[in-house]
This record gives C-alpha cells, structure tokens and sequence, in this order.
C-alpha cells in the first residue's frame, strides 16, 4: 500500500505488518497481554510471569537478575525471546498492511462505556516544526533511559503510544464504526481483562477505508494521552539510527493507538493525592487555606459525591484528615481561571501551588521526588488508607477536563505529575511493531 510516507509537517499515520500471537496460542490471550510497563508492579509482574511463559510481559517489562552486566540483561533477554518466539510460531507477522480498530467496553458506577480507536504506525516528525503531535506531562531521564536500552536491544515497539485527536465531525469515528458494522474489519481477538473490561481488536485491510482514514487524520494534531516516555524515546531512537548511519532499521515510525476525543467513551479518571510522614495540625491548616478556600466539614461517607458536586461549580476538593474529619475546599479566586492561564486554573495546578506549597510547606523538589506524597487512584482506597492511619490525610481530586489538556498541550505547556488518568489503559501485546527491515532469527 503506497501512502505518503515523507515528513511533510503533517499527521501522517500508516498501515503495517506488525507481529501478533499466532492463532494456536492467541485462544488463551488474556494470558499472553499485560497493562502498559509503569502500571505493572513486582507483584504484577510476577503474576503476568506465571501466566504464561509466552506473556508479552517477559519482553516489554522483562524481570532483573542479580547476575546481569552489559551483555547479559533484561533488555538482551527480551531480544532473544522475541527472536526466539518468532521462531517458534508463537508469533507470526501479519500478511497485508493494516490498521488494527480496538474497542474497549467498560462499567463506570454502573454506566456502561465503549471506546473505539485503531492503532496503526505515525510517522515521527521532525520538532523544529512539529505541528503534528502534543504532550502534556513532563518526562524524566530515567524511564526514559529504561526504554532506550530496550528498544536499542529489541529494535521493536511492543506496546502502543495512546493519543487522542479531536474529530469534531466524527468523520474517523463514523468509518470505524461503520468498517465494524459492515464486516469490512476481521474480528481477530474479543476477550476480557482486568476489571471485567472487554477488549476487542479488528484488522482493517482496505486500502479505500486506509485511505479515508489516513486522508482525514492529514489535518488533525494528535495529542499524547499516555506514554510521553516511549514517544520521547522513539524519537530519541530515530535521531540515534540516523546520526549513527545504522542501516536495516526503519525508526522513522512509532506504533500508535489513536481515539476520537468526541466520544463518550473517552474517560479521564482524577488522581488522588495522599499525604504521608508529614504531620498535619488540622486546625492550623483550616486557618491557614481559609485566605484561599472557603470549606465545610462535611460526612466522610458522603464525601466524595459532595467532592462531585461542588467541582461542577468550580476548583473544589474533597479533604480528609486522619483525626477523621471531611471537608470541601472551594477555591475562591475566580480571577486564576483565564485563557492565557489554562494550566495554573487547573485543580492539580491549584492544589500544587496553594496547598502543598503555600499551606503544607512541601517544596517542588519534594513535589517531584513524592517525598509526603501517594498518588491513589481508587477514592475508597485513599479513604480507607487515611481511616486506618497508614496516611495522614488525602485530597479527592475531580477529573481533568479533556478540553484543558488539549488546550495546554497545544500551548506547549506540562501540566503536573499524575494530572490525568484515561481510563482503561490500552492493553500492550496486542499487536507489536519491528523496526527491522528484515528480521534475522
């Protein structure tokens, strides 16, 4: 399939030929796939070890040994297992250039959701004039280091970059959503995973529909909802292969998951931030916020659907302190909130700046390095967590607005750690990208 395959300054995604588990193993493929590499714990990993000694997990998260050098670590091991288990068969590369249409289904408080998007490649852009693709979080040398030892080693994309995109005439949407319905795309997995969520994967092989798709993605910026790392890493890698003249590697391209942002089935969860190792006087704190924040003391047990409400009118907090009281925080000043200032009206941004610095007295550094700080994502877990003392207080965040981070990404600002969470996160081992223009077992 010929499409347009030079960097132009526009968003260019393109059909491949990745690796997927061959159909002999892939009936057992919720054994095989994994979360994204910094979601998995050591617990995690070993249970996704014992799984299946085939789980992608051995590859994209590989375990570390005590024994391991320059020669012999996790990041040459994933080379030689991904050689090893294409020579085996329990991989084996797709035939015709596609696009690869996933569709999550997922239970919210009893509201059920769909999200459609597809993966397939984007051609990385050059960034002295990128106008193509935006983040929104700030990167950090080490992970970033992690995941070019193992590209470097592995020359493969085993997990997906997740970005949205804004199809405000559901033109995308409707051609996926369409290609399903008319049996265009071939059913290829439909299983389900980690809270019950359905995960289910087409391959799109018309080169019309490509097209359609292809033609109607040349004018929209995408937008990094999750992975900043490996996109960062995978143009790190571009830049390396051609500085360095290395030959027999295309790294021109990333593999991407890309959804529409104009479907209900986009979700972004809040993040919750607990407070540890640091004592909080509860009511030299109230007095200190109250120039900031008006609060009430409210019931724990109601708290997080009063957290709900009041963010519906503006920068509110649900608060717990271990004594054990509740409150919501309303920030008062209506003036932060402005245009030219998305990213300082934002909760996480409010909260950052008024309370953990000004109020509780933690620097940025300690900010960065979580020294006081446990990022939640289950509110009842965090209350429970302060209920039983093991924290010292936590702040029930409302969920970023998908408009905000457009809006700061596109401004080329950061927004804070752990600002956004989408939800659910794309599953890794679906579908994996080589770089290798010929692969040598």
């Amino acid at each position: 399939m010929k499409l347009n395959k030079k960097n132009s300054g526009i968003t260019t995604i393109l059909p491949f030929k990745p690796y997927i588990y061959a159909d002999k193993f892939a009936g057992d493929i919720k054994n095989l796939v994994a979360p994204p590499y910094d979601v998995i714990s050591k617990e995690l990993q070993n249970e996704l070890y014992e799984r299946s000694e085939f789980n992608i997990v051995r590859l994209e998260f590989g375990k570390e040994s005590k024994g391991d050098t320059e020669t012999e670590n996790k990041y040459l091991r994933a080379d030689s297992l991904f050689k090893e288990w294409i020579n085996k068969g329990v991989l084996k590369a797709e035939t015709k250039d596609s696009i690869y249409i996933y569709v999550q289904k997922f239970n919210i408080s009893g509201v059920l959701y769909e999200r459609i998007g597809f993966l397939s490649l984007f051609l990385l852009p050059e960034f002295k004039d990128n106008k193509t693709i935006y983040g929104h979080e700030t990167t950090l040398s080490g992970p970033k280091a992690d995941r070019f030892k193992l590209i470097e080693a592995a020359q493969a994309n085993f997990s997906p970059i997740f970005s949205v995109f804004e199809d405000k005439n559901s033109a995308v949407l409707n051609i996926l959503k369409q290609s399903i319905k008319n049996g265009t795309s071939e059913k290829l997995f439909d299983f389900k995973y980690e809270n019950d969520i359905e995960n289910v994967l087409y391959r799109l092989s018309s080169e019309n529909i490509i097209n359609l798709i292809h033609n109607e993605m040349l004018e929209k910026p995408v937008y990094i909802a999750d992975g900043h790392h490996r996109f960062e890493t995978c143009v790190n890698f571009r830049d390396y292969i051609k500085n360095q003249g290395i030959k027999g590697i295309d790294a021109s391209s990333c593999l991407m998951y890309f959804a529409p942002s104009n479907q209900d089935g986009l979700v972004i969860l809040p993040t919750h931030r607990g407070i540890k190792e640091k004592n909080i006087n509860l009511d030299e704190f109230l007095n200190i916020i109250k120039a900031d924040f008006d609060y009430k003391e409210v019931n724990i047990d109601d708290i997080l659907r009063e957290t709900k409400e009041c963010g519906k009118e503006g920068v509110s907090f649900g608060f717990i302190h271990n004594s054990p009281k509740g409150f919501i925080l309303s920030f008062k000043n209506v003036n932060v909130k402005s245009e030219n200032n998305p990213l300082g009206a934002l909760d996480v941004s409010i909260l950052q700046e008024y309370i953990f610095k000004k109020a509780l007295n933690i620097t940025q550094e300690e900010i960065d390095s979580q020294k006081y700080l446990v990022y939640e994502k289950d509110a009842q877990k965090a209350v429970e967590k302060v209920k039983n003392k093991s924290l010292e207080a936590v702040f029930l965040m409302n969920p970023t607005k998908m408009e905000d981070v457009i809006k700061i990404a596109s401004m080329g600002l950061r927004m804070p750690q752990k600002s956004t969470y989408f939800y659910p996160k794309v599953i890794t081992g679906l579908v994996i990208n080589s770089l290798k223009e010929t692969v040598k077992i």
